[in-house]
């Protein structure tokens, strides 16, 4: 599955695992600016759970308060960003798809 995983090292990247699954991604200076290494696990959350890495989240970083919109609040990610612990918001790109495509017929 894709997911955009929300403020690893203050960008949002879009990343291949499967839930519950151990993964690694790096993203490169020339794509992301600098370099990012994810790794950890998806996994599917209460939205109670949800609710709270996202407010952690935006506490941290108040650029990301769009992603309090999120309707589909069932996964996070955790595990480490750049040797860092981290538990961050993560979205499916699917869910995100039909979140962006509610939010442009509702703008019609």
């Amino acid at each position: 599955m894709k997911f955009l995983i929300y403020n690893a090292e203050g960008l949002t990247l879009p990343v291949e695992a499967e839930p519950g699954l151990p993964f690694n991604f790096e993203c490169g200076e020339e794509e992301c600016g600098k370099i990012v290494r994810i790794s950890g696990v998806i996994i599917q959350v209460s939205e109670d759970r949800f609710t709270e890495v996202l407010s952690r989240t935006l506490e941290e970083n108040p650029d990301f308060s769009r992603i309090s919109e999120i309707t589909a609040r069932n996964y996070i990610f955790s595990g480490e960003v750049n040797g860092k612990k981290v538990e961050l918001p993560a979205e499916t790109l699917e869910d995100f798809a039909k979140r962006f495509m509610e939010e442009v017929l509702v703008l019609r």
